[in-house]
């Protein structure tokens, strides 16, 4: 079927005016399930916690710190620095224990103990993590990764775990001003891709990478880790997933992602 300018514009105009940001009376900001299959040409991936089960093994490493350096790290510690890059946790640090122990100090031996744990075991990947990058690939939607962690450690791991072939861009820590929840690690990711923000999808388990989410004007997908989702966490997601496999539903509205809403 032939379709004239007008017809197409007016077609733009109305895709435009629906993927605009609103503002309803149970959340922040939402998008309908057509748009949501309409407009997702990318998935912007967080790493820790998402494509790899390296989050319960760093818990492990800073319990340990905190036992050998004889400090105190609550839960609500290490949920605060998730998602963090170095210069936000060790100000954190600083705030928490006014220089009695530094970021640094206890870092070396979580990082330590993290890196002992995948040279005897390797790098633990989600369930699902080949598969569902396949798929992407398969239907032609752009995988970015926007990390905390740094290049060399990042890269290390994709390239262990061979899925640096799926990966069409990445952003990691040392490679921004401000670090989640500052949104700049998924604009910028977004950017390399060359896809707009709202097309983007954002996979994440932080309180601190949803939060960067929901700033920067992506749709929001938790799948959650060592954080539970809970409703503190509502306004800052649009979906919440079990899995990464489960996001294919998401991504392709099916029946099933209506079960998947954050509000549900």
């Amino acid at each position: 079927m032939h379709l004239s300018f007008f017809r197409i514009f007016r077609i733009l105009k109305v895709v435009l005016k629906k993927s605009e940001y609103r503002v309803n009376e149970n959340r922040l900001f939402s998008f309908t399930p057509w748009e949501v299959a309409f407009m997702i040409k990318a998935v912007l991936f967080d790493m820790d916690g998402i494509l790899f089960d390296t989050e319960i093994v760093m818990k492990e490493g800073w319990q340990k710190a905190a036992r050998e350096l004889n400090f105190t790290l609550t839960e609500e510690h290490l949920s605060q620095m998730r998602g963090s890059a170095l210069p936000r946790s060790r100000k954190l640090f600083e705030e928490w224990f006014h220089g009695k122990v530094t970021y640094d100090e206890g870092r070396a031996i979580r990082s330590a103990y993290l890196n002992d744990y995948i040279q005897r075991n390797g790098v633990p990947e989600k369930p699902g993590l080949h598969e569902f990058l396949s798929w992407l690939k398969e239907h032609s939607i752009k995988v970015a990764v926007a990390t905390s962690t740094t290049r060399r450690v990042a890269e290390g791991y994709w390239k262990q775990s061979g899925i640096d072939q799926y990966i069409d861009a990445s952003v990691c820590g040392d490679e921004v001003v401000n670090s989640k929840p500052d949104p700049e690690i998924f604009l910028k990711a977004a950017s390399l891709l060359q896809v707009p923000i709202a097309e983007c999808m954002v996979a994440e388990d932080s309180i601190n990478g949803l939060k960067a989410a929901r700033a920067s004007g992506a749709v929001s997908c938790m799948i959650p880790d060592l954080t539970p989702y809970t409703k503190e966490l509502f306004p800052f997601c649009d979906y919440v997933s079990p899995s990464l496999l489960d996001c294919k539903e998401i991504l392709l509205q099916t029946p099933e992602a209506d079960k998947l809403k954050s509000w549900k």
